[in-house]
């Protein structure tokens, strides 16, 4: 059995605002992330991970 930490972030569509996304951390956390505060340079991956959900990801 393997009983390493989960690093698995899980993103869904918050079912009352479009303009928000969950996202759950691999600690259990769920976070509420609005369209305009997801970074795709944002120092906590959960909200980088919301940028992509959002398309908000750099041109490169």
């Amino acid at each position: 059995m393997n009983d390493a930490p989960s690093t698995t972030y899980t993103v869904t569509p918050d079912p009352e605002n479009a303009d928000l996304v969950l996202v759950t951390e691999p600690s259990g956390r769920t976070l509420r992330i609005h369209r305009e505060d997801a970074d795709p340079e944002h120092r906590f991956t959960a909200y980088r991970l919301a940028a992509g959900w959002f398309g908000n990801l750099p041109d490169h």
